[in-house]
């Protein structure tokens, strides 16, 4: 209760200060004994603020003490738990159906220790800063982090243990990893390239292709690990029978089928991208050339015949001026046309947009040059 009641009594020092200050400006005859009761209330003032702020202090330590405690055990907790989870697959023997039990029993621990990892971190900081704030509970506060640290190590070591035991079904069980990572890659590619976006602007279709052409490198990166999964997987399943295998053999031809999908998928979308580019650049600079047409059209549409000598020269001038300005947009007008053309000629899908707009464009040039 102690900061509202110091937010409080702020306003009302500032109060009296000022009226202390005015007396004692104004020569007031008792400034004396006013200066001297400022003083002493101002004193009393910085004391008690500095009390609040030594409370508030107290309490916030004492707030991230309780809350450290409360990670510390739900990360013991977390870590115990990951470790029965290891332990209940020691059982489910080293043939394929086994190593597939683990393999879904063991799901997503990598990122749980990932995670663990991340965690041990941020307490390992906290602890240090908690223990400089209250030096009284440094022992507690240490005792706490090695006791995470233990089961951290017990996890460790059961890991390790599980992965010995597993011998040469190990290996299965690293490329069973492999192809849950890479069909899993797989589906989030195709879903990313499968997106609708048709860009709206220049800047949109520039943006969207770049991001497309992200996804390839993406690609190239996993191109190793999809050969290496194909060639590990062929092995494994060459002349087996067991229906296990035979499964297993199918999710490997899926997994051929999807990768060169997603390779005509992105070529596709290349294609459509670089379309849809060409089709806004067209557009920004037909936009640029019609509004030089527009600007042409209204000087040819406004020339006032000259009834004194000195109008006429004045009105050559200002000809040659526009012919001579003319003359300067041809190219941007010309090159607009032909950019045009050539995206017609190579059948975007716009093309009928495109067309429409080059030959009002090109109807515009050939009158304004009449003119």
């Amino acid at each position: 209760d102690a900061l509202p009641i110091s937010n409080s009594l702020a306003s009302r020092i500032d109060g009296v200060n000022q009226a202390a200050q005015n007396l004692i400006e104004s020569d007031h005859p008792g400034s004396l004994e006013v200066k001297q009761c400022q003083d002493h209330l101002n004193g009393r003032w910085n004391r008690f603020k500095n009390m609040v702020a030594e409370r508030r202090k107290a309490i916030d330590s004492a707030i991230s003490l309780h809350n450290y405690f409360i990670d510390c055990d739900e990360t013991r907790t977390w870590i115990h738990e990951k470790i029965k989870v290891i332990l209940s697959t020691q059982d489910l023997g080293k043939d394929l159906a086994g190593v597939i039990a683990i393999q879904r029993k063991l799901y997503g621990i990598e990122r749980d220790i990932a995670a663990i990892e991340s965690k041990l971190s941020s307490l390992q900081d906290e602890s240090q800063r908690l223990a400089q704030d209250c030096p009284s509970r440094a022992g507690d506060i240490n005792y706490r982090l090695q006791e995470v640290n233990s089961v951290w190590q017990d996890l460790q070591r059961t890991l390790q243990n599980q992965e010995d035991s597993l011998g040469e079904a190990s290996k299965l069980h690293k490329f069973l990893q492999d192809l849950d990572d890479l069909q899993a890659w797989l589906f989030k590619s195709q879903k990313q390239i499968a997106s609708d976006d048709l860009p709206n602007s220049l800047q949109e279709a520039e943006y969207l292709l770049q991001k497309h052409l992200l996804i390839k490198d993406d690609i190239r990166d996993h191109e190793d690990s999809y050969h290496n999964v194909m060639d590990t997987g062929n092995k494994v399943t060459y002349g087996q029978t067991d229906p296990q295998y035979q499964q297993l053999g199918q999710r490997l031809k899926g997994m051929d089928t999807g990768w060169k999908d997603l390779l005509k998928m992105w070529q596709s979308k290349e294609k459509f991208l670089s379309q849809c580019l060409g089709f806004q650049q067209f557009l920004k600079d037909a936009k640029q050339v019609e509004a030089i047409l527009n600007n042409q059209e209204y000087n040819l549409a406004h020339v006032e015949p000259p009834n004194t000598l000195e109008a006429s020269e004045a009105g050559i001038r200002k000809h040659e001026d526009f012919v001579a300005t003319m003359d300067n947009n041809e190219e941007k007008i010309t090159g607009t046309i032909v950019s045009g053309k050539n995206l017609v000629a190579e059948k975007n899908m716009f093309s009928d947009k495109i067309k429409e707009k080059v030959v009002s464009i090109e109807e515009r040039y050939n009158a304004d040059r009449k003119s």
